[in-house]
């Protein structure tokens, strides 16, 4: 068990301790200290020394209190040279970090590489540490406060031993006059996290998410210096395709510019023309024969992408279907779309069965959820203003609520 002690932050096993002001200047918080814990000396009752950014600290504190190496000036000094006044990230650095601090992502993705991206890359890092720490008081005395477990079933069964798993990865073609994205690989192994790191030198643009981090989907991404480009509302929904329900997307410098909100004002004006449509799925029972490639004909209905039904609104088709085996000689291709209203899908649905009447058993439409995933879906929006700059002064960040909803733990906090 663990009982709060009177000094400040600090926990101890088993009875208070006295308070500092009792103790004389060697209790109190000064100057070469980082979170409480004095910087390469030993002080009265710890069991080590700090040393580095990346030391674990096994001082007499809580192991769930705060920690990390953002709060070592030894971090501070290693990501100082990757700072540059044009970026204009000196407190969206730490902003990030504490968001992968609180939010744990394993997968996370930056587009434009540079200060921040020490700031996310040791966040990562932290995490692994503070769930090892979780994770040896669950194996020795229980991760329990006030008798009740602390720890949610299951999380740590789905996270590495020390962040293993966890990994960032950068985009930047290293071709921008202010870029500092070159130093940080050497930064990375300076403070000896570059193996949490991966490092992609190219085109933003041109690059296949897919092909580049994998098909598992990513849990964060911040976007940094790449919005005043045309090709950027694309390249944003080609990012948000891969992001994960629930997961978060970051843009830098979003709300005192012409640009940024444009953008922005577009994807409000989509989802508020979506949002009038209905998810449809269309369930084609199809003859299973030699005589008929069943993907090849998925691929010719899907082929029309857009479906305009006089009188009745547009059917959209995604481009995804899903291959079903019923038995008895029928198959049922399952096809995802979205439509101006119900009476379209049927109309659609009695347009398929009357075109491939020979291959085709029947054609059910039934409102779905897929199709409308193709779009932007639900989201939640913010944005944040450094009242005080002119430039690179803001960032909007937009959780993918689509399908996600948070678990209920307790009837109270």
């Amino acid at each position: 068990m663990y009982v709060k002690a009177k000094s400040i932050g600090k926990f101890t096993r088993g009875k208070e301790k006295k308070n500092p002001s009792d103790e004389g200047s060697g209790g109190q918080v000064g100057k070469g200290q980082v979170g409480g814990q004095e910087v390469g000396k030993k002080s009265a009752g710890s069991s080590s020394t700090v040393n580095t950014a990346n030391t674990e600290c096994t001082q007499k504190v809580h192991p769930l209190s705060t920690s990390g190496a953002l709060y070592d000036p030894a971090f501070l000094k290693v990501a100082s040279p990757l700072y540059d006044m044009h970026m204009g990230c000196e407190n969206m650095g730490p902003m990030l970090y504490s968001l992968i601090r609180f939010l744990k992502p394993k997968r996370v993705l930056e587009i434009g590489a540079g200060y921040t991206s020490l700031f996310l890359l040791q966040a990562l890092v932290d995490n692994g540490k503070e769930e090892e720490r979780m994770r040896r008081m669950k194996e020795g005395e229980g991760c329990v406060c006030e008798g009740v477990e602390w720890s949610v079933e299951g999380y740590l069964e789905g996270r590495g031993r020390d962040g293993k798993g966890s990994i960032l990865h950068i985009v930047d073609n290293m071709e921008h006059s202010a870029t500092t994205a070159h130093l940080v690989m050497d930064a990375a192994k300076e403070l000896g996290i570059d193996e949490y790191l991966n490092v992609v030198v190219a085109d933003c643009y041109e690059l296949n998410p897919e092909v580049a981090f994998g098909e598992e989907e990513l849990d964060f991404v911040w976007l940094d210096g790449i919005s005043t480009d045309e090709r950027f509302e694309g390249l944003y929904k080609e990012y948000w395709k891969n992001l994960k329900c629930g997961g978060h997307a970051a843009v830098h410098s979003t709300l005192t510019n012409t640009t940024s909100k444009a953008w922005l004002s577009k994807i409000h004006a989509e989802r508020s023309a979506e949002a009038s449509k209905v998810a449809v799925d269309f369930h084609v029972k199809i003859y299973d024969s030699e005589m008929t490639d069943l993907e090849t004909l998925a691929q010719i209905i899907l082929s029309s992408t857009k479906v305009d039904v006089e009188g009745r609104g547009d059917v959209e088709f995604t481009g995804k279907f899903r291959l079903d085996s019923i038995g008895y000689g029928i198959k049922k291709l399952v096809l995802f779309a979205t439509a101006e209203s119900m009476e379209a899908g049927e109309a659609t649905a009695e347009l398929i069965a009357d075109i491939w009447e020979e291959e085709i058993q029947s054609v059910d439409v039934e409102e779905g959820g897929q199709g409308r995933m193709e779009g932007w879906g639900a989201f939640k929006e913010i944005g944040f203003l450094e009242p005080h700059k002119t430039r690179q002064n803001s960032f909007t960040i937009m959780q993918k609520r689509e399908g996600y909803v948070e678990e209920t733990y307790s009837w109270s906090p």
